[in-house]
């Protein structure tokens, strides 16, 4: 692996680790405000979208690390893991962007189900993300720092996948399964990842 490529998946790493810390801890101030049956409003929605842009530029770096050290025989779930992820992050950074800038300047701002930029945001997270995180699963090896990593990056993945029951069904109380996956999970997953890293550094 090389030691721009590691380098690179640590910070990533990292960056999500926090970005899913800021983002649980600001999702808890708009439950504070708005609770559990009103809508999340700005200015709590728009930290929270910002946060998710953040978190989508750290998934690529992330995910192109993990590439980056997949074995031969294994290269093709990197490339895989790579694509989707960058399908993730342009979906739901053209979601946010377009939430953030044209939408509020219309009038609007604010994704509520059922809509279509909703489901563009959940195709990223839920399908997008859930593919990314097994395949790049399928990468790590090893039984040392690899092994919690791998099992968690899976779990995290298979979550994500199981909350497309949600909005297939119409019933959004059971996408809070991805919603698992991705909010708390994934913030998991990336402090093993950044153990990973930091031993192939030493």
């Amino acid at each position: 692996m090389s030691s721009v490529a590691n380098r690179l998946g640590r910070w990533s790493s990292i960056s999500l680790v926090g970005i899913g810390v800021g983002y649980l801890l600001v999702l808890a101030w708009g439950v504070s405000i708005h609770g559990l049956d009103e809508p999340i409003t700005d200015p709590v929605l728009a930290v929270m979208e910002v946060l998710t842009l953040l978190a989508a530029f750290a998934l690529v770096g992330l995910v192109a690390a993990i590439h980056d050290r997949a074995a031969p025989e294994r290269k093709v779930f990197g490339v895989l893991a790579l694509v989707f992820g960058a399908l993730c992050a342009g979906t739901t950074s053209l979601v946010h962007f377009v939430e953030l800038t044209a939408a509020r300047q219309l009038g609007g701002g604010g994704i509520v189900w059922p809509s279509r930029a909703y489901a563009a945001e959940l195709l990223a997270w839920d399908v997008f993300l859930g593919l990314a995180l097994i395949c790049a699963a399928a990468v790590l090896q090893g039984d040392g720092p690899e092994r919690p990593a791998r099992r968690a990056l899976f779990a995290c993945g298979v979550l994500c996948l199981l909350g497309t029951v949600g909005p297939v069904v119409g019933d959004m109380r059971l996408q809070l399964v991805g919603v698992a996956g991705y909010a708390v999970v994934l913030p998991v997953a990336a402090f093993l990842l950044a153990r990973v890293f930091a031993r192939s550094k030493g």
